[in-house]
């Protein structure tokens, strides 16, 4: 729903490693805060890879993955005008198959791996947050979820985290928490803590 108490939304990143806990942070945001919370996801803006050949190999983990020009017009629609039209990404083609509306509310949570890395993203935000885990802890819930959750085998898993999840963490991910104004243990009660959370910003 629009933000209808005509007060300007806090916009929130929420950046750190693959399977650290940052997603499951913004669900428990959104759970606390309920309709005063939007999720607006980095993945989400993906480039298109059309027809090339072996896209399922593409490296998903570096910067040049992402449209974040699309994400700062996103961000400033969302800010001037309380609405803005979103990209929908399908992964199992690697491309863009629409887009939908998305309306501000008093909460915008910006989620994803690289939220803190570009500059002018992180202009646009008022509170920038990175969870972190330790890598084992990571690497262990990465593949438990693409296990379950999208239908792959443990060695393509470890194989992508070796060649490109891992490095690009550390390359890209990594250095960008010390935009962050607070760092979150991804391996503590993230309810409790997107509870406190959202309570003190709504108060």
């Amino acid at each position: 729903m629009p933000n209808d108490q005509n007060l300007p939304s806090l916009m929130i990143g929420v950046a750190g490693g693959s399977a650290s806990g940052k997603t499951t942070l913004a669900r428990e945001l959104a759970v606390a805060a309920g309709n005063q919370v939007a999720i607006l996801e980095l993945d989400r803006f993906y480039h298109c890879l059309g027809d090339a050949p072996n896209k399922h190999l593409s490296n998903f983990d570096e910067p040049a993955s992402l449209e974040f020009d699309l994400l700062e017009d996103v961000l400033e629609q969302l800010r001037r005008h309380g609405t803005a039209s979103v990209p929908m990404y399908d992964f199992a083609t690697h491309n863009r198959i629409g887009y939908e509306p998305l309306d501000a509310a008093p909460l915008i949570v910006v989620e994803g791996i690289l939220v803190l890395w570009h500059s002018s993203i992180r202009d646009l935000l008022d509170v920038k947050l990175y969870v972190d885990a330790p890598t084992a802890t990571r690497f262990e819930r990465r593949i438990q979820r693409d296990l379950h959750e999208r239908g792959r085998d443990s060695d393509s898993v470890a194989k992508q985290w070796n060649e490109t999840v891992q490095p690009m963490h550390e390359k890209y991910v990594e250095p960008s928490r010390q935009h962050a104004d607070t760092i979150i243990d991804g391996t503590a009660d993230l309810r409790k803590i997107g509870k406190e959370l959202s309570a003190s910003w709504l108060t």
